[in-house]
């Protein structure tokens, strides 16, 4: 293949990585409905017979978006926010609440998150409702937690990459498996007196997920050749760095290259595609997977999913980036959303929130982007203005609310209020 053919190949492929990744990344959050007036609250008449809905027993699970992720965080801690990926690309960075003031890991959440307002709303205290989300799961992991025989249902590549998940969370590996052992003891005591479960799950399966696997198919491809596995070792030294930065066109472009200069390119593009296609298709499995589970063993609980929302929709660097980037990130989202408002097979069994406008923190302004990026604080401001506000999670809270007065079936969408 020519230098020049070569080119045009990669340059193809990473066109193609970010239309996937941009809609990928629209499915980092939770969603405000578009009609939902800013503030609304609930009538004082649903207030007033919350007690009738009979709910004294509560759980959630769900990952940061649900934690209270960045709620308070300080200018300083934004600016300060650091990930560092290690060479088994395991990703560190700060856990819980940055200012350490809310965030007990013996009970998980933060005041003013979503699930705590539902659980001050019916007057729970701690003995009636936790909290089983934590930053970075997966719908796997969620999975996990709830039926610990779905692990042996697992393949080789979903059990390392949830291994590798509650490793990271909890530090080492004994403390994920000892975190994970007691997070499922309580899911199986507290699951058949639940009257309410509430779940948001799904971005964390197809953010990262995809570019991890191809750098283990880089590793195996360079495996017993000292030059190729030199290449390699130093393009992944790039990669982090790049992930680091939140730069996937750098991180992606470096791997292509490098996948070329070595042979492997068509096994690291085959990885690539099969991975995002896993991550789109875990998030279905495992949800009907977690719904059938609950039923299984629960009856009557009122089982809520809290839908998707564009994380990014305001996110600008330039006035045409606005197009490429805020427009192009909203069609996972309709296609999540179609799917758990319409068309997942157990439908019946739960109720669904569409709140795709939630109140995120103002991102940068174009002005001030240049100077954040150059000092590496790209991804500080990533992960506080895609994570939900105080006022997002109120709305969150009240939405979740007003579906339990509805009706049964009353909150299917229509396919063209979500496109």
């Amino acid at each position: 293949m020519t230098t020049m053919k070569r080119s045009k190949l990669i340059a193809m492929l990473l066109a193609m990585v970010m239309i996937l990744t941009a809609s990928s990344l629209s499915l980092l959050a939770f969603a405000v409905g578009e009609d939902e007036a800013e503030g609304e609250t609930l009538p004082l008449d649903q207030i007033e017979s919350l007690e009738n809905l009979d709910i004294h027993n509560y759980m959630h699970f769900g990952d940061s978006m649900s934690t209270g992720y960045m709620l308070g965080a300080t200018q300083a801690e934004i600016d300060s926010f650091a990930v560092n990926i290690d060479d088994n690309f395991n990703m560190s960075f700060p856990k819980g609440n940055p200012t350490t003031t809310t965030h007990d890991w013996a009970f998980p959440y933060t005041y003013g998150s979503y699930p705590s307002l539902i659980a001050e709303a019916f007057g729970l205290d701690n003995s009636q409702w936790y909290s089983f989300a934590r930053e970075g799961l997966t719908t796997n992991d969620v999975h996990r937690i709830l039926d610990p025989t779905y692990y042996s249902r697992m393949d080789d590549q979903g059990k390392r990459d949830s291994d590798q998940a509650f490793d990271t969370l909890f530090g080492t590996e004994a403390q994920g498996r000892q975190e994970l052992a007691n997070m499922q003891a309580l899911a199986a005591q507290m699951l058949p007196k639940a009257d309410l479960i509430t779940i948001g799950m799904g971005p964390n399966d197809i953010i990262f997920s995809p570019l991890f696997d191809v750098l283990f198919v880089l590793k195996d491809a360079a495996a017993g050749n000292t030059l190729y596995a030199q290449l390699v070792g130093n393009a992944t030294k790039s990669i982090i760095m790049a992930m680091g930065g939140f730069d996937l066109m750098a991180a992606y472009s470096t791997l292509f290259s490098v996948a070329d200069v070595i042979g492997a390119l068509p096994e690291v593009v085959s990885a690539l595609m099969l991975s995002v296609v896993r991550g789109y298709m875990a998030v279905q499995q495992n949800w009907e997977g977690v719904v059938n589970y609950i039923r299984a063993h629960n009856q009557h609980a009122a089982i809520v999913c809290v839908g998707g929302y564009n994380a990014t929709k305001d996110l600008q660097f330039a006035d045409i980036d606005m197009v490429r980037i805020g427009k192009g990130m909203g069609v996972f989202t309709t296609i999540m959303n179609l799917y758990w408002a319409n068309t997942c097979p157990l439908r019946d069994q739960y109720y669904f929130v569409d709140i795709r406008n939630v109140d995120l923190p103002p991102w940068p302004t174009m002005i001030e982007w240049p100077g954040k990026i150059a000092a590496g604080q790209f991804f500080g401001y990533f992960m506080s203005c895609s994570h939900p506000s105080y006022k997002g999670h109120r709305q969150i809270a009240d939405a979740i609310l007003d579906a339990l007065f509805q009706e049964e079936g009353t909150n299917t969408l229509p396919v063209t209020s979500l496109i």
